[in-house]
């Protein structure tokens, strides 16, 4: 397990399933890929419009875009001074896709994403990532659950 891809949402989450690949590739010696999707969709319904309500929208969507990328380079910075050689990717477009392909070009031996407590309704709706990523990936597949809130 020398390559491990993890896909992010940038929410709660997002600490636990990095540090389970960390703990995973310092035993390997391996790479990190983190990786963040966003749909134009998202990009829109970001909290951006009530800080900035008069900005245009491709103003907006630059903002949003330029705000994941801080993160991303946040955790990328943080991963190089743990000794870890890493990459972080934004993504534009559907996330099982660009999660695949991107697992595809890094060669991942794993892939880690996060599980959500959503209900039945909102899976019937959308589908859950999990699910989807399991039937289409060759490559295997961990998932997360969240913790538990006390």
């Amino acid at each position: 397990m020398k390559r491990i891809l993890v896909a992010i949402d940038l929410m709660d989450e997002t600490d636990q399933l990095i540090e389970t690949a960390k703990r995973l590739i310092k035993q390997f010696n391996g790479e990190l890929c983190i990786v963040h999707s966003e749909s134009i969709e998202n990009y829109l319904v970001s909290n951006e419009f009530d800080i900035y309500p008069s900005i245009e929208i491709p103003a907006m969507i630059d903002i949003r875009k330029k705000s994941i990328e801080t993160q991303l380079k946040k955790i990328a910075a943080g991963l190089t001074k743990e000794g870890i050689v890493s990459q972080c990717i934004l993504m534009d477009g559907t996330t099982a896709e660009h999660i695949l392909k991107e697992a595809n070009e890094f060669k991942a031996d794993l892939i880690i994403i996060g599980s959500h407590k959503h209900g039945r309704f909102y899976h019937l709706l959308f589908g859950s990532l999990h699910d989807m990523l399991i039937n289409r990936s060759s490559i295997p597949i961990m998932v997360i659950p969240p913790k538990e809130k006390n």
